[in-house]
């Protein structure tokens, strides 16, 4: 075989009010919808005049997810005759601008799907707190020491590895273990919130005990407001 060369190219936080009467204890998760059908091809032989952007754009993909998944170090070179394993159909072309703009954190909705299905999580949900908390990336650590993704604080990560999930070994500076604990502290907030998104969120910026008694923050209320705009751009 032999190698071609290519060119890739606010909302208003619903029942704060009632926060007090809402049941403090676990609710199960919401039913998921249907899985979609898995795409008829799973493969695909690379031919003349293929590049990774052009085989990207024929399966709904992205070329940071072509590049990931087949281990592919340089984006630049692929070899006619190669079998490319594809990933599911991306939904990148319905994300925020900016968002698109970064193929390597494009690269991370898979991920957010993958454990906002796992704990029974509203994927928008988790994608849209992401993206305000850090814009989908994980060097990011703020001035309390909020670290990566879902800028978990120290304790948070403490709590989510060693209590809900009982693996300690998991660690917020790794971008998969930081999005998955990220969905898991969600999900407990959820559960502890009656399932609503508001209440949930005011939980994860102000703690969920004065969530519970009905006592918000205004910067709390401007954070809800926030995330729940940024949410509807995952839809």
């Amino acid at each position: 075989m032999r190698a071609a060369r290519i060119v890739v190219g606010a909302l208003v936080i619903a029942l704060l009010g009632q926060a007090t009467a809402l049941a403090t204890t676990a609710h199960p998760p919401p039913k998921r919808a249907p899985a979609p059908a898995a795409p008829a091809a799973t493969t695909y032989v690379v031919r003349p005049g293929d590049n990774l952007e052009t085989i990207a754009k024929r399966f709904n993909t992205t070329v940071a997810a072509l590049a990931s998944t087949n281990k592919v170090r340089n984006k630049n070179v692929i070899v006619i005759g190669t079998r490319l394993k594809l990933p599911a159909p991306s939904s990148a072309a319905a994300l925020p601008a900016r968002l698109r703009a970064h193929p390597d954190r494009v690269a991370l909705a898979p991920r957010f799907d993958y454990w906002a299905a796992h704990y029974g999580v509203p994927p928008d949900l988790l994608k849209g707190l992401a993206w305000y908390e850090s814009g989908w990336q994980n060097n990011v650590v703020s001035s309390t020491g909020a670290v990566g993704v879902g800028q978990l604080m120290p304790f948070t990560s403490d709590f989510v590895s060693k209590q809900l999930l009982q693996n300690p070994a998991l660690s917020p500076k790794k971008v998969d273990d930081n999005i998955r604990m990220s969905a898991r502290f969600l999900r407990f907030l959820l559960d502890h919130t009656g399932g609503t998104a508001g209440l949930a969120l005011a939980a994860y910026y102000q703690g969920l005990a004065r969530t519970q008694q009905g006592k918000f923050f205004e910067e709390t209320k401007r954070y809800v407001a926030g995330v729940s705009g940024t949410r509807v751009q995952f839809r």
